[in-house]
């Protein structure tokens, strides 16, 4: 009977019925006869030893770059930079600014995912249709339907039930809507959010042998923690599409249906809203 101990990393793979290695080829254009080396659930082992800047990547990347980009914005403009973001009727600039944040971001992460050899997603994005359309489909569903049972049953009917108290009215006014809005919320926060939290979270917990449960769950949970801008009863929600996208992350062993997934969520978010407010 197989019993060492105690475990190498190569045997706590194995205790899961994989051999490896299991080589994908790259997803970077131009590349050839270059691939990464994967581990279980389609783990970059690039990724091995890296949980803390993943972490870091994942957690505070976004807030300190839009921070930083602020704080550039009002020494060029005198301090006129966060006037004109507290005083946007439409928050259209606020929503410009925080795209072209996360837009360098995704850049920043990508280069470095590659860098390391855990391709430009943090995993490999190859994927079946068949997991491009159930992630399609079922990412609204779980979201839409978590969300309008809490809604019902504990939301007492306040429309903004979702958002932490002192909310800005902005938030809700259909002036909110516009193209950098869209992109943000559909397109940008979504790439970012995976790569940082389903793959270089996910894969370096995942990379040390742990439970794709336990990876799963630690990933939700810092999911859940940078969405401040929810009430307590919004972040249920939150953390439940968690828990989905690292489900979707570990069973397909792709980066692309968590992907898919979290547009198509946000997607039919945005319109709800926009129905909701015009």
């Amino acid at each position: 009977m197989w019993t060492p101990s105690p475990l190498n990393s190569r045997q706590r793979w194995r205790r899961w019925g994989w051999r490896e290695p299991i080589c994908w080829p790259s997803a970077t254009i131009g590349t050839t006869a270059q691939g990464m080396t994967m581990l279980p659930f389609g783990v970059p082992s690039a990724l091995t030893n890296r949980l803390w800047i993943s972490i870091a990547w994942a957690v505070f990347a976004p807030n300190v770059v839009a921070f930083t980009l602020v704080a550039i914005l009002n020494v060029l403009t005198d301090n006129q930079a966060s006037e004109q973001f507290r005083s946007d009727g439409n928050l259209a600039s606020a929503y410009l600014l925080l795209s072209i944040s996360h837009g360098l971001v995704f850049a920043a992460m990508s280069f470095w995912s590659e860098r390391i050899g855990a391709g430009p997603l943090g995993g490999p994005l190859r994927a079946s249709p068949d997991w491009i359309a159930i992630a399609a489909v079922t990412g609204p569903v779980v979201l839409t339907l978590t969300s309008g049972l809490v809604g019902t049953f504990l939301g007492g009917g306040d429309p903004a039930w979702a958002l932490r108290d002192g909310y800005d009215p902005r938030l809700l006014s259909p002036n909110a809507l516009s193209l950098s809005m869209v992109a943000l919320f559909v397109f940008l926060a979504p790439i970012v959010e995976e790569i940082g939290f389903r793959g270089f979270v996910m894969g370096s917990i995942l990379a040390k042998g742990v439970s794709p449960v336990v990876a799963t769950l630690v990933s939700a949970l810092l999911f859940t923690a940078i969405h401040l801008q929810y009430s307590p009863l919004g972040l249920i929600p939150v953390f439940i599409m968690g828990l989905y996208l690292g489900a979707l992350r570990t069973i397909s062993q792709s980066m692309a249906p968590p992907i898919v997934a979290h547009m198509s969520a946000n997607l039919i978010s945005v319109i709800v809203f926009a129905i909701s407010v015009l």
